[in-house]
């Protein structure tokens, strides 16, 4: 009890000392709200900048999870396999190339030996001590010789490049796995927007490609593939967040300078709105989605509401008092 009269006690004297004349801002406290006046000569320090609350017709987007991988077959292939990031598709994806490797070694050895059959029984029938029937038979063994290879060199193919070389270009692709009955609303040929999870920055575009037609039965869902740009800092297996422009039309949304958004230790979203000449309030906000540099919101501040962009922070320390 006697220490949180203590608190109570040092947080009267604070605003008792940013209401002291002399003080740039002055903290007042309406009901719920709390309002920062700052005097003009404090503005002109900070720099504060504002900026009207919009309300624009945006594009609606889908947002969904994807996984970075990385694809093995050449550019240009039409059957292009992935890889994930983790070693248990690595070594089985390595085991499988292994033994297409050796059936087709197998394939290249029968065919060396049916072709030594099939001269040999073309020397003896031409020497009239063999019949044509032997002949036929060695032939018959080298065809059949040719068509395990053909089929050894296919399935191999279908496999990729070999685990672990690459021909000095670096590749990745992101897999999304969408669920069936959206994927008829989503815009197939529009380039994605692919951020890590714990970005809080606008994403990297990211253009569909052509990928194996994979799907999971039991989730109901199929598979998209976007490929990376060559840059990207994102590693394979690695989960990251991505946003899918739908086929319906715009949607208008409020729209505000993501760099008006304070996150508290909460994870609450607020900005600061003028609400007067030299007067600041601190409101909630809901950011729905990041658009390159702005951010759409949910809910907000009504449209043409003046926020802070520059200088937020520094008010926001003002409020709490953990400014110098």
């Amino acid at each position: 009890m006697k220490r949180l009269c203590t608190l109570i006690s040092l947080a009267a004297l604070r605003l008792h000392a940013a209401d002291a004349p002399g003080a740039p801002a002055a903290v007042t406290k309406e009901g719920d709200l709390v309002i920062i006046t700052l005097k003009p000569e404090a503005e002109q320090r900070l720099r504060l900048k504002v900026v009207p609350v919009e309300k624009r017709a945006l594009p609606s987007v889908r947002l969904f999870s994807g996984e970075v991988v990385l694809p093995l077959a050449s550019a240009g292939q039409l059957v292009a396999p992935v890889l994930g990031g983790t070693l248990d598709e690595i070594l089985r994806l390595a085991d499988l190339q292994a033994d297409a490797d050796g059936r087709i070694l197998q394939a290249k050895v029968q065919m060396d030996a049916a072709k030594i059959a099939v001269e040999r029984a073309q020397k003896v029938l031409n020497a009239e001590a063999g019949s044509v029937r032997s002949v036929d038979e060695a032939k018959s063994a080298f065809a059949l010789a040719e068509a395990a290879m053909t089929t050894a060199k296919a399935q191999r193919d279908i496999l990729g490049g070999p685990v672990g070389q690459t021909d000095g270009a670096r590749r990745a692709w992101v897999r999304v796995a969408i669920y069936s009955g959206e994927a008829a609303l989503l815009d197939a040929k529009a380039d994605a927007s692919i951020r890590a999870l714990t970005s809080t920055t606008s994403g990297q575009g990211a253009k569909p490609v052509a990928g194996p037609p994979t799907a999971n039965a039991l989730a109901n869902t199929v598979d998209w593939y976007y490929e990376l740009p060559p840059d990207t800092k994102l590693r394979a297996g690695e989960r990251v967040a991505v946003e899918i422009p739908a086929l319906d039309s715009k949607v208008e949304s409020l729209v505000v300078p993501f760099s008006a958004v304070l996150h508290d230790i909460h994870g609450g979203q607020w900005v600061y709105v003028q609400t007067a000449e030299h007067a600041y309030t601190r409101r909630r906000i809901q950011v729905a989605r990041l658009a390159g540099s702005d951010a759409v919101l949910a809910s907000g501040p009504a449209v043409g509401s003046k926020v802070v962009t520059d200088g937020s922070a520094e008010l926001f320390g003002t409020e709490f008092m953990t400014g110098k």
